[in-house]
């Protein structure tokens, strides 16, 4: 080999080496890269964790009181329908006073025409008597 081929042989050889060197200068900074992206989608991970976590306490305290407030309505349900069934059974209580008063006032009215109508007969027999 001659002199003037080992220097372009030498010259390739540098050229080559110096493609290496940018090469590994790349993938370096490449792997610093994918470390940073690393540590920015852990971090990421436990922030997601955390609103999770925040997001299930949410919901089992938001569960709870939506339970307690379902409760309650319940309660307060079968309290009204208590009431209303009071209400009725009041109500039925209230006309059949009424009736019962209805009743009396017309047994009354019509005994007070039977006594009318006894006490004007008992007049025409008196009168009766004493023109005798």
């Amino acid at each position: 080999m001659s002199e003037n081929e080992e220097t372009k042989l030498l010259a390739l050889m540098e050229a080559m080496f110096n493609g290496q060197k940018r090469t590994l200068g790349m993938v370096e900074a490449a792997i610093e890269k994918f470390g940073s992206v690393e540590t920015e989608i852990t971090k990421l991970n436990r922030k997601m964790n955390t609103l999770h976590e925040l997001a299930l306490r949410q919901h089992s305290e938001t569960s709870g009181r939506l339970e307690a407030i379902s409760s309650r309505i319940e309660e307060t349900e079968r309290l009204l329908d208590d009431r209303a069934r009071d209400l009725s059974r009041t109500q039925i209580d209230v006309v059949g006073q009424y009736n019962e008063v209805l009743t009396a006032l017309q047994d009354a009215s019509h005994a007070s025409r039977l006594a009318e109508e006894v006490s004007s007969r008992l007049t025409e027999v008196e009168n009766k008597i004493a023109h005798m």
